[in-house]
């Protein structure tokens, strides 16, 4: 694998470094933000590493080239958003701020509405193979009122869904208007915790 431009790295470190800054380097915070802006990081290096390879056509050398002059738009107007947040503490160390929250709550609500259904099903070493833990349920309610609660945890759950879409939907409106880029959220795939 080739190595990435001596700038591109740069930009990458001035992007940690001036996100750091933004929220006063508070670890917790600078984590979210940082796991926010890597993904889109990841697919500009793609980019890169594909345009240092010499099997691309003319159209799909330009294309790419196209990609990533608007990458380094957006990340140059990130970097200002994060500058205004390091210096002053107004609207965007508020923005900056609640990018943090919403990546955490964000997590927070996947791990706790899916992974969490999981977990429960999990192997359990110190248990039986015939512990009743083990034992296949019905999926069909017992009971009129095990089957309202059942429909209105299904109902909350598309609630959820929706809200989160929406301001999806929000943030990617705000980052089209202003030019930048807000980052991404990327879940690694679920694995069970040693206890």
């Amino acid at each position: 694998m080739s190595r990435l431009p001596p700038a591109f790295t740069s930009l990458y470190r001035l992007a940690l470094r001036s996100t750091s800054a933004s929220v006063l380097h508070h670890t917790i915070a600078r984590k979210n933000l940082c796991k926010l802006w890597r993904p889109a990081f990841d697919a500009a290096a793609q980019v890169v590493r594909e345009l240092q390879s010499y099997q691309l056509s003319q159209m799909e050398r330009t294309r790419r080239e196209r990609l990533l002059n608007i990458f380094q738009l957006r990340v140059d107007a990130t970097l200002t958003l994060l500058l205004n947040s390091a210096n002053s503490r107004g609207i965007p160390h508020q923005v900056v701020r609640n990018l943090n929250l919403l990546r955490k709550r964000h997590v927070d609500w996947v791990q706790g509405g899916y992974y969490s259904q999981l977990s429960k099903n999990a192997w359990k070493p110190q248990l039986s193979p015939t512990a009743p833990e083990y034992s296949s349920r019905s999926l069909i309610p017992e009971s009129h009122r095990a089957a309202v609660i059942q429909a209105r945890r299904r109902e909350n759950k598309q609630v959820d869904e929706r809200c989160w879409k929406a301001l999806g939907e929000v943030v990617r409106m705000a980052e089209g208007r202003h030019n930048m880029s807000l980052g991404r959220v990327r879940l690694k795939p679920w694995a069970m915790e040693k206890s």
